[in-house]
């Protein structure tokens, strides 16, 4: 990663959505005017802005037209998924066989619950699964009937308070207990996993991440990563700063995704993002 801009200027831009460009919250909520305007100017400048988040396809897709981005293809469910919205294709998928993480997982939690994403419909839960956040739910079923088919991302989760977003504090003891938990009972050659807020778990496939799947899309714009700008506030997103020229974090990001960032732009509540990329494109 640089260390200065020394006049440099993205020729792609990857942004991560929750906590970047929209505030986590249980129901859609469009960018500010000022995040999509900057935006708009990204694009009328003639860089390529794309999207690399751990939603789904179905959750991803408003956010992207929310920010003009119709038709753009998206990297989705942590990099598991690349689709092609004009087409309505998959062009890239990675699944694994979920059943023997989910057994290992709840053996040792009992009271995890799990979801399993079901092509681009919409995720397929076991009962009780937390559904507090925007999403396609369809059935719920047993753990056994869950993970019998292959899936591009098995869930986890413990239902917990949501975390005081005012003062950003979203990840805590849930997100270090997971990670630990994760660490001693999921076999890293077989699995990969991330941690999210309030200890979700995010259990795909090894070496899958959001810089893999922006990393086929950059190398079909002919862009190098060297020019790439990827801005993030997620665990999630450490690959994608580790593999993009320039890594800008939010201002409400952990401090271990702060620190890995070449710097900090403001928070999401204060259009951190829209203030970013002002700098070239305002």
């Amino acid at each position: 990663m640089s260390s200065g801009l020394n006049g440099w200027r993205p020729e792609l831009v990857v942004l991560d959505l929750d906590g970047t460009v929209v505030p986590y919250a249980e129901e859609h909520v469009p960018p500010s005017p000022r995040v999509q305007a900057a935006v708009a100017s990204t694009l009328a400048a003639g860089v390529p802005v794309i999207i690399a988040t751990g939603r789904a396809v179905w959750s991803a897709l408003p956010t992207a037209a929310d920010l003009g981005l119709h038709g753009v293809e998206l990297v989705c469910s942590n990099g598991a998924v690349v689709y092609d919205p004009d087409s309505a294709t998959v062009l890239h998928a990675v699944t694994i066989d979920p059943g023997p993480a989910a057994r290992a997982l709840a053996h040792r939690k009992p009271e995890l619950t799990f979801a399993v994403e079901h092509g681009t419909e919409g995720f397929r839960t076991t009962p009780g699964f937390p559904r507090d956040f925007p999403s396609a739910f369809l059935d719920a079923t047993t753990l056994p009937d869950l993970v019998a088919t292959p899936t591009t991302r098995l869930v986890a989760r413990v239902e917990t308070p949501r975390p005081d977003e005012a003062s950003f504090q979203i990840y805590g003891a849930e997100a270090d207990a997971a990670r630990e938990l994760c660490a001693a009972v999921l076999d890293p050659a077989v699995y990969g996993w991330e941690i999210g807020y309030t200890g979700w778990i995010d259990v795909m496939a090894p070496g899958v991440t959001k810089a893999t799947g922006a990393a086929m899309l950059a190398e079909d714009l002919g862009i190098d990563p060297a020019g790439v700008l990827a801005v993030g506030d997620g665990e999630n997103d450490l690959p994608l700063f580790a593999w993009a020229g320039r890594a800008v974090a939010m201002g409400q990001a952990p401090a271990n995704v702060r620190e890995a960032a070449d710097e900090v732009t403001g928070t999401v509540t204060h259009d951190g993002a829209a203030e970013l990329l002002e700098r070239w494109f305002g």
